[in-house]
């Protein structure tokens, strides 16, 4: 507008832009307090990254602390299992003697219960014949 058609607006039009006028600076001075505070945040990350190349060397050093980590994982893990595995090789050997010996001792077991029995027949069909041979005399 021009200064000439400022002059032939009434006082509530005046009112009205200068209100309009107020919400838009209102409205800019929040957009200025926001990008102040954006700019604000972006200058201290910055100063907390330092730089690129001081954030690619931190993370480089990450990465080779965390492969130097897995390395010793896998070692532990590798020297735990083997020592599992003589562990459970032990065990395996000790149960087969144990097994062997039980095997060992219930054929022995049975063979004496089969000797047992066969005498006990033989004394029984002995007594059956002995009584027998009674009963006809």
């Amino acid at each position: 507008m021009t200064e000439r058609e400022l002059r032939k607006l009434r006082r509530t039009e005046l009112l009205e832009l200068l209100v309009e006028q107020g919400r838009i600076v209102e409205r800019l001075q929040k957009e200025v307090t926001a990008l102040r505070a954006e700019a604000e945040e972006r200058r201290i990350n910055i100063d907390k990254a330092g730089s690129i190349a001081e954030a690619s060397l931190s993370l480089t050093k990450i990465f080779e602390d965390a492969e130097e980590a897995s390395k010793l994982y896998l070692e532990n893990v590798e020297r735990l299992s083997q020592d599992q595995n003589r562990v459970n090789a032990a065990r395996e050997e000790e149960s087969k003697k144990k097994a062997e010996q039980l095997i060992m001792m219930t054929a022995k077991k049975c063979r004496e219960m089969e000797a047992a029995t066969a005498q006990k027949c033989r004394q029984m069909l002995n007594a059956a014949a002995k009584k027998a041979a009674e009963e006809q005399a």
